[in-house]
């Protein structure tokens, strides 16, 4: 007996390839005829079709045919690990799929994609952190009919799908962390003003302090750009105040080498005389010395997950806003400890 899709909502091509268990090319393969398909396999796909009530919309195959198999994902981040992270998970599901990845380095400006749509070349686009937050950028790809999804914007969008993690949430636990250790002076290094995203992990060390009964001083917050110099930067303005911090959280893992860095110039041992914290747990994290203490983010899974959302919009669009929140966790590592006396 056939079943309604959650939502009750027409069930898609993507739901047959989840309910089967199998990729969405694959169930495009059995849904056409091909044969180079195992019949095991053929089997559980039409059981799923059976299963969702799947219907073919033969006037979107159609038009599906017409179109282009490349996807965009566009970036404009000075971090090249978080990047790199980005890519690999968005080029490993796109590939899975039967899909072509193309990358974009853009600011505000869309010509690029937007030319690439009017060729029929694109099929759609993924948006990263900060263009994920760009409001022109959204507008002229919603006016080309350009089909998008958001990795960890600030916000939902109406109508849009995006994907992300709980970053004010993410952040307090970090600054809960080291004030367990029983650091009460922590400095921290906020990402550029603009990545929304920056903000937030700034108010979530805000509510861990707050929470603890510590007073919130803006001398100790400093702002860099996510790069590894602007984290040498910041770390020598917050190692110059009157009262040194025990502890330092940087908002990404290139911030937080670049204070390392700084507290070996200065012979300041890691992490007997300073914690230092990062977010992300890009591969610097691992291999740096010490080992970075740092929030997980799992960066190419939401990449992935991405590229998945934009395949069932490009599939079934709708206008009903939709966020995907994926799991982080803290890590400990080399660089933390408790305060000397």
């Amino acid at each position: 007996m056939s079943r309604k899709h959650a939502g009750a909502r027409p069930a898609t091509i993507i739901d047959v390839a989840r309910e089967a268990g199998v990729s969405f090319k694959t169930v495009s393969r059995v849904l056409n005829g091909e044969t180079n398909v195992r019949e095991q396999t053929r089997e559980r796909v039409m059981g799923a079709v059976k299963a969702l009530d799947y219907r073919t919309n033969h006037n979107a195959r159609n038009l599906r045919a017409r179109q282009s198999r490349t996807i965009c994902l566009l970036h404009s981040n000075p971090s090249r690990n978080y990047v790199v992270e980005l890519h690999l998970g968005a080029l490993q599901r796109c590939q899975a799929e039967g899909y072509s990845l193309i990358t974009e380095e853009r600011s505000t400006d869309a010509n690029a994609i937007l030319a690439l749509r009017s060729e029929n070349q694109l099929a759609g686009a993924i948006l990263t952190p900060p263009l994920s937050d760009d409001p022109e950028l959204i507008e002229q790809l919603r006016a080309h009919a350009v089909p998008f999804v958001r990795v960890a914007p600030s916000k939902t969008s109406k109508p849009g799908r995006d994907v992300a993690i709980d970053d004010r949430a993410a952040a307090r636990e970090m600054t809960e962390y080291l004030i367990g250790l029983g650091h009460k002076n922590i400095g921290f290094i906020c990402g550029p003003t603009t990545h929304e995203e920056a903000s937030v992990r700034l108010q979530g060390y805000k509510d861990a302090l707050e929470q603890a009964g510590i007073s919130f001083d803006p001398e100790r917050v400093v702002t860099g750009d996510f790069t590894f110099g602007s984290g040498i930067s910041a770390a020598d303005q917050l190692l110059d105040l009157p009262k040194l911090p025990t502890a330092i959280f940087a908002s990404n893992d290139d911030m937080a080498a670049g204070v390392i860095a700084a507290c070996y110039r200065r012979r300041i041992q890691i992490p007997q005389e300073l914690s230092v914290a990062g977010f992300d747990d890009t591969p610097l994290a691992a291999t740096i010395s010490p080992s970075l203490t740092t929030i997980y983010q799992p960066s190419q899974e939401l990449a992935s997950e991405a590229v998945g959302l934009l395949l069932e919009e490009i599939a079934s669009p709708s206008d009903t806003p939709r966020r995907h929140l994926l799991d982080y966790r803290l890590v400990t590592r080399d660089s933390t400890a408790p305060p000397r006396e």
